[in-house]
């Protein structure tokens, strides 16, 4: 463990320092010891508050009107940089406007809307399928050499070929997807040094301008996919949304579809490697309800969507602190789904513990994750064909033991080295 986060553990609470890369990229033990001693934190180098424990961090997600997603001074660039370089490089392309995960209701409501129907109970059953289509063919193409780096060659292909297909962009586009969803993990990372934040704008606005093209294809011949939907969309029957309005959904849908369920896809195969118990359970019975059990825990455990902005529209006081009107704050997600509160032995990994589904791993309130059902399909669809196909899941010899990503937002493994038996 390295020395910062050894500090955490004995350190006075108002000399952590939450915003560290080694803290982003391990904060358990900094979460635990704000549930316990200061469930509302203010970082004195951001000036964020932190919500840290279970109840009022559900409470905080289901209170939009004091809560806003709207965020103070936001800039309109789609890279939060005064760099003048990147700014001018951002002038060739489209403004930052608030949508879904950025905009409150009903204006949020109205968003979202237009794409509801893509994620409909009907549709989603229809994919599952193609789920486990993609599933096998990834698997066809490792298994024979009894390994592989699962993030790169299993987790993130899956969902992204699944959103991809359900946006309207072609398969032979899906490493622009992944150079693209990776440009707006960075950027939302706030890790970014001078060179990466310049890569990032450059990916971002190469991103605006092949979706622009692509809508001006779906407004003249629509077809039957998320794209068509939105760009063809209005709202209350004024006006069709505009090309900014449209990018700023189409990346959300983007990221939000990939992203993090490749994060809890890669996770979930490391935590049962890491509990050797919970993977003979499941190993013994990979019935649909059992892997659903894992998925759900799998969801709680690891979080990926750990901390999500919010914007106080008024003074609130909780536990003894004022927190000012227009103040910042995390609804810190993963480390409610690590309070003991709520969870029993919150820290160990339990697929048979019986409030399951109480996680808030997708939010709640309204702005409960548009795409949680499809993570779910994705999920319960992928551990079932990697259950009927390879067993004995462990690294690969010689690997070191997987790291996490530093960022603000999102909590990820870099990679997983993975070793296999085919069944």
């Amino acid at each position: 463990m390295s020395e910062i986060l050894e500090q955490i553990k004995t350190c006075p609470i108002d000399e952590i320092m939450p915003m560290h890369p080694e803290v982003l990229a391990c904060p358990a033990l900094m979460n635990r010891r704000l549930r316990e001693e200061a469930p509302v934190f203010q970082d004195p180098m951001s000036g964020i508050f932190f919500i840290s424990r279970y109840a009022d961090v559900v409470a905080m997600a289901q209170d939009h009107q004091t809560f806003s997603s709207v965020m103070p001074g936001t800039t309109t660039r789609a890279v939060n940089s005064d760099d003048q370089e990147v700014v001018d490089l951002l002038e060739q392309g489209y403004p930052n406007v608030p949508t879904m995960l950025t905009q409150d209701p009903p204006l949020q409501r109205r968003y979202r809307k237009f794409v509801d129907g893509a994620f409909s109970p009907s549709n989603l059953k229809a994919l599952e399928p193609y789920i486990e289509q993609i599933s096998n063919e990834l698997i066809d193409a490792f298994a024979d050499a009894g390994q592989c780096e699962f993030l790169n060659d299993f987790g993130v292909p899956l969902p992204l070929k699944v959103i991809a297909s359900q946006i309207g962009v072609p398969l032979e586009d899906l490493p622009l997807l992944r150079k693209w969803t990776e440009a707006f993990i960075g950027n939302l990372s706030q890790q970014l040094d001078r060179e990466g934040t310049l890569q990032a704008a450059k990916d971002i606005l190469e991103f605006q301008h092949y979706f622009v093209e692509k809508m001006e294809e779906r407004r003249r011949q629509p077809e039957d996919d998320i794209l068509s939907k939105v760009v063809n969309a209005s709202i209350d029957g004024e006006k069709p949304l505009d090309n900014a309005e449209c990018l700023s959904m189409l990346s959300q849908i983007l990221v939000a579809g990939n992203e993090t369920t490749a994060g809890s896809l890669t996770e979930g195969i490391w935590l049962l490697i890491e509990n050797p118990d919970q993977y003979e359970l499941v190993r013994n019975d990979p019935s649909p309800e059992m892997i659903s059990r894992l998925v759900e825990e799998v969801l709680r455990y690891s979080s990926p969507s750990s901390n999500m902005f919010r914007r106080t529209t008024r003074e609130v006081e909780l536990h003894g602190v004022t927190i000012p009107e227009n103040s910042v704050c995390f609804a810190r997600f993963a480390s409610a789904n690590q309070d003991d509160a709520q969870f029993a032995d919150a820290m160990t990994f339990n697929i048979m513990r019986d409030n399951l589904k109480d996680h808030v791993a997708f939010g709640k309130g309204v702005h409960h994750c548009l795409g949680a059902a499809l993570a779910r399909r994705e999920m319960n669809g992928g551990f079932k064909v990697l259950f009927e196909r390879l067993e004995n899941f462990r690294l690969q010899p010689g690997a070191i033991e997987p790291q996490f990503a530093p960022n603000a937002l999102l909590h990820g493994l870099i990679g997983l080295p993975l070793a296999f038996d085919v069944r």
